[in-house]
């Protein structure tokens, strides 16, 4: 890695650090105000809390992270436009796009790293962070990490849980009917418990009755202790998107949810929609916010920080503004719903380029 290099993204990354710090630690204070209370009537642990931030800061982080980007990229670029370093850079023959390259690359990593937080680690998160906030203000009650009677059918496989611990991913009093393609059931299982071990599911104190044709029981119920059921494809998160809120799905899950429900509204459809290209677009925010932050800090850097940092904050909660917008518009299918979530990276990222050229 070149001196150059190295030199500008030291610039970039320390107040980057700085101000996720900041924010993280501003962002703790006020929630620890809202739920301070809850948390005291509850005896919380300290480890409890430690617990509970833990899984609360990832899908804070995503929403941070662009804010932080662009006041480190106002910050440093400011500073080397005031200090003439980029005119020396300039001097020495050294390009515009050369010089932009390494805070290309630092918003290109915070893409890649929102985008797996958003994708991996945010939606579970989130949701566990949600049961456990509720579980403090229920006074402890564990009938909160209990989702009752789920009914789901796919493909040739119905279910009927009586009660999912989503802690575990433990069922308790278990139906599954297994049915021909004419619809006819084949196998019906009653299982006291079901466990998901190994990659499959392990059905306990099970009782199996086999159908014939024309519906009539085949033989006798057959008693089975415990019993492996390895062609089973449906998982644990399987039936945890049944119960949860769309904000609490990763994208993939999203789209294998919409893929399940065929009998869903189209308004609901549509809603579904907007979210999971809005969720997949989220993570782009980060490198748009950093193009944008090359000429703007830049900029402040010659006509003075207020005039930049106003232009940032315009251009930011502009993002923001025309992502509720379009959002809205494409939940009552005025807009196409991929429109929707992706409007606003689809406008900004086209007017930045001509930005960065007016620097030459």
């Amino acid at each position: 890695m070149k001196i150059l290099t190295k030199y500008l993204l030291k610039c970039l990354i320390l107040p980057l650090l700085y101000c996720m710090l900041g924010f993280t630690l501003i962002f703790i204070i006020n929630d620890l105000f809202d739920n301070f209370s809850d948390f005291l009537q509850s005896d919380i642990r300290p480890l409890e809390i430690l617990y509970y931030y833990s899984l609360v800061l990832p899908p804070v982080i995503v929403l941070i992270l662009p804010a932080c980007l662009l006041l480190a990229m106002l910050y440093s670029l400011s500073n080397l436009t005031r200090h003439s370093e980029i005119t020396a850079m300039r001097a020495g023959g050294v390009s515009i796009y050369r010089i932009i390259t390494p805070f290309i690359g630092i918003g290109i990593a915070a893409t890649l790293l929102s985008g797996f937080i958003n994708e991996v680690i945010a939606p579970d998160a989130a949701y566990r962070a949600e049961q456990f906030l509720e579980y403090q203000k229920q006074n402890r009650m564990e009938d909160i990490y209990f989702a009752n009677n789920i009914a789901l059918k796919r493909g040739q496989h119905v279910w009927h849980i009586q009660k999912l611990d989503t802690r575990d991913r433990a069922l308790y009093n278990v139906e599954l009917v297994e049915q021909r393609e004419d619809s006819s059931d084949a196998v019906k299982y009653q299982a006291e418990k079901a466990l998901w071990l190994d990659g499959r599911w392990w059905f306990m104190d099970v009782t199996v009755q086999r159908y014939a044709e024309n519906g009539d029981l085949q033989g006798a119920p057959e008693l089975i202790l415990q019993k492996e059921m390895r062609d089973l494809t449906e998982t644990p998160q399987t039936f945890l998107n049944e119960i949860k809120d769309a904000q609490y799905l990763s994208s993939r899950e999203m789209m294998q949810y919409l893929d399940a429900q065929t009998d869903i509204s189209s308004d609901t459809r549509a809603r579904l929609k907007v979210d999971l290209h809005a969720r997949m677009a989220t993570p782009l925010v980060c490198l748009l916010v950093t193009i944008i932050g090359v000429p703007v800090g830049a900029h402040s850097g010659r006509r003075g920080a207020f005039a930049g940092i106003m232009m940032a904050l315009t251009l930011f909660f502009g993002i923001y503004i025309l992502q509720l917008i379009s959002q809205a518009l494409g939940k009552q299918a005025i807009i196409p719903a991929w429109l929707g979530g992706w409007l606003p990276i689809l406008f900004f990222g086209s007017i930045t380029p001509f930005m960065i050229h007016r620097m030459r």
